[in-house]
């Protein structure tokens, strides 16, 4: 397990047991006291697929092009997004877990294509049907400390039930590699080391993890150029090493991904908590 204490929210996570790897890549545990301070959290892109069961308080849901809000549901499904369309506003009372799936879990767990996700977040409910309202109620009933095993207990009922297809043992493999490159990887030699086509690969990823190979490669390059930001390293550097072509390259990456240049989304990052 590890874990992060950001003033003043704590954020956990941790693996799954070894049963799930191939479904679950971490749960999440979130946990907060901003009193009546609010905390504005910009949203980037994002490659993976999340549940989230809000057990105390919520976020707020600000959209980003209009500025209006509304509250998250009690438990959220989140698909991969290819661009930042909502932010959060936090304040008052949080305790919130998080099931983060695999490139291909929620696919392989839920036989619904992941493309049906890209750019959307849903009541759960509406998606996955009144087990997961059960699951919320159970959740609410016991402490942080059980609420893996309450996970667990609905999750391995999926995975023994339905398996992991050869598709998305093919997608998991080549998802595997490009997340090894940091996104660097060429599509095409992703392809030949999966022994399939390109175009049968671009299939393959939609299907089971909701964006094309180019796509999840530039969100996992934009994940390692805020992971490279926030420990310090210069724009030049993190260009470099996140194998971009130039600042340039990575300035519209940025603008497209998060609606900001590199500097204004750390800006925005770091903005401290409003009264």
């Amino acid at each position: 397990m590890s874990s992060l204490i950001v003033r003043p929210m704590t954020v956990r996570r941790w693996r799954p047991c070894a049963e799930l790897w191939p479904f679950v890549e971490a749960y999440g545990f979130r946990a907060a006291e901003f009193g009546t301070s609010q905390v504005y959290i910009p949203l980037p892109a994002r490659r993976d697929c999340f549940l989230e069961f809000y057990l105390q308080g919520r976020y707020r849901i600000v959209t980003v092009t209009t500025g209006t809000e509304h509250w998250a549901p009690r438990c959220v499904l989140v698909g991969p997004s290819t661009q930042r369309k909502e932010d959060l506003k936090l304040s008052g009372s949080l305790q919130v877990f998080s099931i983060r799936f695999s490139p291909v879990g929620f696919r392989a767990l839920f036989g619904i294509p992941a493309s049906a996700l890209r750019d959307r977040a849903l009541e759960a409910e509406h998606v996955l049907g009144r087990e997961i309202v059960e699951m919320h109620g159970q959740l609410a009933a016991v402490g942080p400390a059980q609420w893996e095993s309450v996970a667990e207990q609905y999750l391995l009922k999926r995975a023994r039930a339905l398996g992991i297809s050869a598709e998305s043992r093919v997608a998991h493999q080549a998802a595997a590699a490009m997340q090894r490159s940091r996104g660097k990887m060429a599509v095409a030699k992703i392809a030949a080391g999966s022994a399939v086509s390109t175009r049968h690969l671009e299939r393959l990823f939609h299907e089971q993890i909701g964006v094309s190979p180019k796509v999840f490669g530039r969100l996992l390059r934009l994940d390692h150029a805020l992971e490279l930001a926030g420990s310090g390293s210069n724009w030049a550097e993190v260009a470099n090493s996140c194998g971009y072509f130039d600042q340039s390259h990575l300035v519209r990456d940025f603008r497209a991904m998060t609606g900001a240049t590199p500097l204004e989304f750390a800006a925005l990052r770091a903005a401290p908590p409003q009264s």
